[in-house]
């Protein structure tokens, strides 16, 4: 079974909307087994839509419509798909009932334009929504089945995951599963990880190994089709222990949350909180554990790099210093940040971060009860993402610091 996605507003060609719809859909979709080939996103025009309709049912068993369904004159959506079936609209009073029923539930006043939502092509299967009053339609016509749902997501993401994608599953007799498994690495680029895996992405069928690089590291997503969950999990689990072993154990499993995410929950099972003084990152390093909702954080600093060996040095003294040589001076004043840290707040764990931009490098320190270590980090530009990707290489430091990996 082919599917097509077409997202229909003018607001998302002129980005006044960013388009999560497609995004949820197809993932949805593809945890059902249905194949998603192309996404279409046209604007508010009558001619558009219906040429890009008609490519659509050209080339899809199916296509999945957002938008365009709302009571104003630009909502055009059922008079395209009408026009390319060559169904009549009809009129539905109980549809309008339905819709009149709710505005009176909310306490407002429903308008005469509101009929428009009450109009179906000749045939349509009416889609419920009950989150919204633009009913959805399901249309099954020689050409190619055309659902149109509402381009709200609170509307639709119910709609499609509750009523179409059943329906979807009952009309073309879909019985499997798609599964994924998702590792993340951070620390190695994304053409690194390729050498060292891209064997499984070309030879993969099923499973199929994809990439994703993204300035917080990359993503390696396992995929597998199998009539169970279980089965699926099966064919999975040996590709997902190969890719592993050929990263050389650096590889996380993906649970939905980032690095530091990980490193939160690695110092809550140990009863650890960390303070954090950020003199290169411009406090990135911070934000992210924050935004994480980390509970083990407890606070920190951020500082211009020409302030940091001021503030590292009072008061003294500090932690006795690991046994790297600290014959560097960057290295030096990030083991004395360290050690700041530990006196000025209640916590086991300090991370310092330190930048030289003359000579464009920054060194990290991390402090635990299990030991020092020392790192640096690569220089990435000046910035928003350059300090995104200093805070991630600093916190994935601290989780192999952890976990018991050598440095980055």
């Amino acid at each position: 079974m082919r599917a097509e996605l077409m997202m229909i507003g003018t607001e998302l060609l002129l980005g006044q909307i960013v388009d999560t719809n497609a995004a949820f859909m197809a993932r949805a979709l593809a945890e059902h087994g249905i194949n998603v080939y192309f996404k279409t996103t046209v604007g508010d025009n009558v001619e558009r839509i219906s040429a890009a309709l008609e490519t659509a049912l050209s080339r899809a068993d199916v296509v999945l419509c957002s938008g365009g369904l709302g009571p104003t004159e630009d909502d055009i959506t059922r008079e395209c798909v009408a026009g390319v079936l060559g169904r009549a609209l009809e009129y539905h009073p109980e549809i309008y009932a339905a819709i009149e029923a709710r505005f009176a539930h909310m306490g407002r006043k429903i308008t005469e334009n509101n009929r428009r939502q009450a109009m179906a092509p000749r045939g349509a299967e009416i889609v419920e929504n009950p989150h919204g009053t633009a009913p959805g339609l399901f249309v099954d016509d020689p050409k190619g089945v055309v659902v149109c749902m509402p381009g709200v997501p609170a509307e639709l993401k119910p709609m499609l995951t509750e009523r179409v994608i059943p329906r979807l599953c009952e009309r073309f007799g879909i019985t499997g599963t798609l599964r994924y498994r998702v590792l993340r690495v951070c620390g190695m680029g994304e053409s690194r990880v390729d050498a060292l895996m891209g064997d499984l992405i070309l030879s993969g069928a099923n499973p199929t190994v994809g990439l994703l690089a993204a300035v917080d590291g990359v993503t390696i997503r396992i995929a597998a089709r199998a009539e169970s969950p279980e089965a699926a999990d099966a064919l999975i689990a040996p590709v997902a222990a190969e890719a592993a072993a050929r990263l050389g154990g650096i590889a996380f499993e993906d649970r939905g949350r980032p690095v530091e995410g990980e490193v939160d929950a690695l110092l809550a099972e140990r009863g650890w909180a960390i303070a954090v003084a950020d003199a290169a990152a411009g406090g990135a390093a911070a934000a992210r554990i924050t935004a994480a909702g980390a509970a083990c954080f407890a606070g920190g600093v951020v500082l211009p790099h020409g302030r940091a060996a001021a503030w590292a040095g009072h008061p003294a003294p500090v932690p006795p210093p690991p046994t790297e040589d600290l014959g560097d001076p960057l290295a030096r004043t990030a083991v004395e940040m360290a050690g700041r840290l530990l006196l000025d707040y209640p916590v086991a764990c300090a991370l310092s971060l330190v930048a030289d931009p003359a000579e464009k490098r920054t060194a990290g320190a991390v402090r635990t009860p299990e030991g020092w270590r020392l790192f640096g980090l690569g220089h990435y530009g000046s910035g928003a993402t350059g300090q995104t990707r200093q805070a991630v290489i600093a916190w994935e430091n601290v989780r192999r610091f952890l976990v018991g990996l050598p440095a980055e």
